[in-house]
């Protein structure tokens, strides 16, 4: 649990948005500085793991 002061800071915000698009840019950046062919694929393959965490767990069959 993040405490109450904590997650009202702008701060604190701030911190995680930037991190997360800090996360998402650098397989981009590393693309692009190696100048590599498909800088295509690389950005939308970024891109797919945006949803996972909002994804609804597998369900799995009960072997009976």
């Amino acid at each position: 649990m993040i405490p109450a002061v904590i997650a009202d800071s702008w701060f604190f915000w701030l911190a995680i948005i930037d991190g997360l698009a800090a996360v998402y840019i650098l397989p981009t950046a590393i693309g692009i500085a190696r100048q590599i062919d498909g800088l295509g694929l690389v950005i939308c393959l970024n891109v797919i793991p945006a949803g996972w965490p909002g994804s609804p767990a597998p369900r799995l069959h009960n072997a009976v």
